[in-house]
Protein backbone atom coordinates (compact mmCIF):
# COMPACT_ATOMS: atom_id res chain seq x y z
CA UNK A 1 0.00 0.00 0.00
CA UNK A 2 1.14 3.54 -0.75
CA UNK A 3 0.15 6.38 1.57
CA UNK A 4 -0.17 9.72 -0.22
CA UNK A 5 1.33 12.58 1.80
CA UNK A 6 -0.68 15.75 2.19
CA UNK A 7 1.25 17.52 -0.59
CA UNK A 8 0.23 14.78 -3.04
CA UNK A 9 -3.41 14.94 -1.92
CA UNK A 10 -3.34 18.72 -2.30
CA UNK A 11 -2.10 18.23 -5.85
CA UNK A 12 -5.04 15.91 -6.59
CA UNK A 13 -7.36 18.69 -5.45
CA UNK A 14 -6.03 21.30 -7.88
CA UNK A 15 -7.99 22.34 -10.96
CA UNK A 16 -4.94 21.47 -13.07
CA UNK A 17 -2.84 18.90 -11.20
CA UNK A 18 0.78 18.30 -12.18
CA UNK A 19 0.77 15.94 -15.20
CA UNK A 20 3.52 13.80 -13.68
CA UNK A 21 1.44 13.24 -10.54
CA UNK A 22 -1.61 12.32 -12.61
CA UNK A 23 0.42 9.94 -14.77
CA UNK A 24 1.86 8.32 -11.65
CA UNK A 25 -1.58 7.95 -10.04
CA UNK A 26 -3.09 6.47 -13.20
CA UNK A 27 -0.20 4.01 -13.41
CA UNK A 28 -0.95 2.33 -10.11
CA UNK A 29 -3.88 0.21 -9.03
CA UNK A 30 -6.34 2.48 -7.13
CA UNK A 31 -6.61 -0.11 -4.35
CA UNK A 32 -2.86 0.30 -3.73
CA UNK A 33 -3.18 3.99 -2.83
CA UNK A 34 -4.71 5.62 0.22
CA UNK A 35 -4.23 8.42 2.74
CA UNK A 36 -3.85 8.50 6.51
CA UNK A 37 -5.74 10.24 9.30
CA UNK A 38 -3.01 12.87 9.67
CA UNK A 39 -3.64 14.04 6.11
CA UNK A 40 -7.38 14.16 6.84
CA UNK A 41 -6.65 16.53 9.73
CA UNK A 42 -4.22 18.68 7.72
CA UNK A 43 -6.59 19.08 4.77
CA UNK A 44 -9.62 19.74 7.01
CA UNK A 45 -7.67 22.35 8.99
CA UNK A 46 -6.44 24.02 5.80
CA UNK A 47 -9.95 24.17 4.37
CA UNK A 48 -11.32 25.50 7.64
CA UNK A 49 -8.85 28.38 7.55
CA UNK A 50 -9.88 29.53 4.07
CA UNK A 51 -12.30 32.43 3.79
CA UNK A 52 -15.85 31.54 2.78
CA UNK A 53 -16.28 31.74 -0.94
CA UNK A 54 -16.22 29.90 -4.22
CA UNK A 55 -12.60 28.69 -3.93
CA UNK A 56 -13.26 27.13 -0.53
CA UNK A 57 -16.49 25.49 -1.71
CA UNK A 58 -14.75 24.08 -4.81
CA UNK A 59 -11.90 22.66 -2.73
CA UNK A 60 -14.34 21.22 -0.18
CA UNK A 61 -16.19 19.45 -3.00
CA UNK A 62 -12.95 18.02 -4.43
CA UNK A 63 -11.90 16.95 -0.93
CA UNK A 64 -15.27 15.31 -0.33
CA UNK A 65 -14.86 13.27 -3.51
CA UNK A 66 -11.35 12.20 -2.51
CA UNK A 67 -12.54 11.25 0.96
CA UNK A 68 -15.26 9.12 -0.60
CA UNK A 69 -12.68 7.28 -2.70
CA UNK A 70 -10.35 6.62 0.26
CA UNK A 71 -12.90 6.28 3.06
CA UNK A 72 -12.67 2.49 3.39
CA UNK A 73 -8.86 2.37 3.41
CA UNK A 74 -7.70 5.40 5.42
CA UNK A 75 -4.69 4.36 7.50
CA UNK A 76 -5.12 5.12 11.20
CA UNK A 77 -2.83 6.16 14.02
CA UNK A 78 -2.70 3.26 16.43
CA UNK A 79 -0.37 2.23 19.29
CA UNK A 80 2.18 0.62 16.94
CA UNK A 81 2.24 3.78 14.80
CA UNK A 82 2.63 5.84 17.99
CA UNK A 83 5.67 3.79 18.98
CA UNK A 84 7.21 4.18 15.52
CA UNK A 85 6.50 7.92 15.71
CA UNK A 86 8.23 8.24 19.08
CA UNK A 87 11.28 6.36 17.79
CA UNK A 88 11.46 8.66 14.75
CA UNK A 89 11.10 11.83 16.80
CA UNK A 90 13.88 10.76 19.15
CA UNK A 91 16.16 9.76 16.25
CA UNK A 92 15.52 13.03 14.44
CA UNK A 93 16.16 15.07 17.58
CA UNK A 94 19.34 13.12 18.35
CA UNK A 95 20.58 13.69 14.79
CA UNK A 96 19.94 17.42 15.14
CA UNK A 97 17.23 17.35 12.46
CA UNK A 98 13.95 17.77 14.34
CA UNK A 99 10.90 16.45 12.56
CA UNK A 100 7.39 17.88 12.75
CA UNK A 101 4.91 15.82 14.71
CA UNK A 102 2.61 15.47 11.69
CA UNK A 103 5.41 14.18 9.45
CA UNK A 104 6.57 11.80 12.17
CA UNK A 105 3.02 10.50 12.59
CA UNK A 106 2.63 9.96 8.84
CA UNK A 107 5.96 8.12 8.74
CA UNK A 108 5.02 6.16 11.88
CA UNK A 109 1.78 5.04 10.26
CA UNK A 110 3.67 3.98 7.14
CA UNK A 111 6.34 2.09 9.07
CA UNK A 112 3.82 0.38 11.36
CA UNK A 113 1.78 -0.80 8.40
CA UNK A 114 4.65 -1.62 6.04
CA UNK A 115 3.46 1.08 3.63
CA UNK A 116 5.39 3.24 1.18
CA UNK A 117 5.07 7.03 1.26
CA UNK A 118 4.31 9.15 -1.79
CA UNK A 119 5.64 12.64 -1.08
CA UNK A 120 7.34 15.55 -2.76
CA UNK A 121 9.23 16.28 0.46
CA UNK A 122 11.41 13.23 1.12
CA UNK A 123 13.87 15.37 3.08
CA UNK A 124 11.16 15.98 5.71
CA UNK A 125 11.27 12.23 6.39
CA UNK A 126 15.07 11.80 6.52
CA UNK A 127 14.93 10.31 10.03
CA UNK A 128 12.72 7.51 8.73
CA UNK A 129 15.61 5.61 7.17
CA UNK A 130 13.56 2.43 6.66
CA UNK A 131 10.72 4.23 4.90
CA UNK A 132 10.44 3.88 1.14
CA UNK A 133 9.67 7.21 -0.55
CA UNK A 134 8.09 7.72 -3.94
CA UNK A 135 8.11 11.17 -5.52
CA UNK A 136 5.05 11.33 -7.82
CA UNK A 137 6.20 14.72 -9.08
CA UNK A 138 9.24 13.06 -10.65
CA UNK A 139 7.88 9.58 -11.38
CA UNK A 140 7.21 9.58 -15.10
Amino acid sequence: MIIADTNVVSEFMKVSPDPAVLAWAHGIDPKDLTICVVTVEEIERGLGQLPDGRRRRDLELRWSRLMDSFNETIAVYDPLAARETATLLVAAQTAGRPMSLADAQIAGICLAGGHHLATRNASDFAAATHLTHIDPFRAV
